[in-house]
């Protein structure tokens, strides 16, 4: 039985380290168009019961290019925390081009993605996000150009749970 226990010790301190599970879900816009001036916002909010680990994403659709990004831990809307974190990631068309140009000549477009993860073990995380674009108007002050909500951009398997290896 000391063998046995001993060889189980041996090969598990041996073998390499596993990779974690890790459930993954991903929210992303649809290609959102860049023009000069504007400016994009991305927010979240926690409607879950428990903390959410949010990492709010801005990338190049045309390069890949992750153009900003923001790792934020959001309390459940119960909870009352000492200070708040902001919830909103924020970046301008300029930053995505100068980060993302096209090689193709090709309008710049943008996708906004936010990650929520969470261990196998850990309580269900619930948070939505959308992105506002905003441009000077005629009087110089920000109006809203639009306003898109972020939908379910994950692969799931046959249990409707997505799951990822993380490495």
């Amino acid at each position: 039985m000391k063998r046995l226990l001993g060889s189980l010790l041996i090969l598990l301190i041996a073998a390499p380290a596993w990779p974690r599970v890790a459930v993954v879900f991903r929210l992303a816009s649809p290609p959102l168009p860049v023009q000069a001036g504007q400016e994009f916002a991305l927010c979240a909010a926690n409607v879950g019961t428990t903390n959410a680990e949010i990492v709010l994403n801005f990338v190049s659709v045309r390069t890949g290019a992750i153009v900003v990004s923001k790792q934020v831990m959001l309390p459940p809307p119960s909870a009352v925390p000492i200070a708040m974190p902001d919830p909103c990631l924020n970046t301008t068309a300029e930053a995505i081009l100068k980060a993302g140009a096209p090689a193709s000549g090709g309008p710049a477009l943008v996708v906004a993605l936010m990650v929520i993860r969470h261990g196998v073990f850990h309580g269900a995380a619930a948070a939505t996000a959308s992105v506002q674009v905003t441009a000077a108007g005629a009087n110089g002050e920000r109006q809203m150009v639009a306003s898109v909500p972020l939908h379910m951009a994950t692969m799931i398997n046959g249990r409707n749970t997505p799951i990822e290896i993380v490495r």
